[in-house]
């Protein structure tokens, strides 16, 4: 029950947060505190942003239709990849408040990714 439940989280929060990325408009994301947007092409946020929903949907989807569980490892695997890569970015400029939330989004992306071994 508890796997499920992380599952979900991860599931809504990176598939919200790819929506955003893929829909918004850099100065929207920028004064939504994504100030990274401003360092990278509009190309390679929505890219990040589509890859993040379609993690999202890996997360999830073989839970619900039993279809190809190694899906499920594969996406949070590499979207616990991604949080290392955005805890990167955020100590390199010194926002060390954001590493938190990606220490734990990276923790919650293990958990899910080993009991999917």
């Amino acid at each position: 029950m508890i796997l499920l439940i992380v599952k979900i989280v991860l599931a809504l929060l990176f598939g919200l947060a790819g929506i955003m990325k893929a829909t918004r408009s850099m100065e929207q994301l920028a004064g939504a505190g994504m100030t990274w947007v401003n360092e990278y092409p509009e190309t390679s946020v929505r890219l990040i942003g589509i890859l993040e929903l379609i993690g999202a949907l890996g997360v999830i989807l073989p839970t619900l239709t039993g279809f190809l569980p190694i899906i499920t490892l594969i996406s949070s695997t590499c979207l616990g990849m991604t949080m290392v890569f955005a805890a990167l970015h955020h100590y390199k400029h010194k926002e060390f408040k954001n590493i938190v939330i990606n220490v734990v989004l990276f923790a919650l992306c293990a958990y899910v990714s080993y009991s999917s071994l």
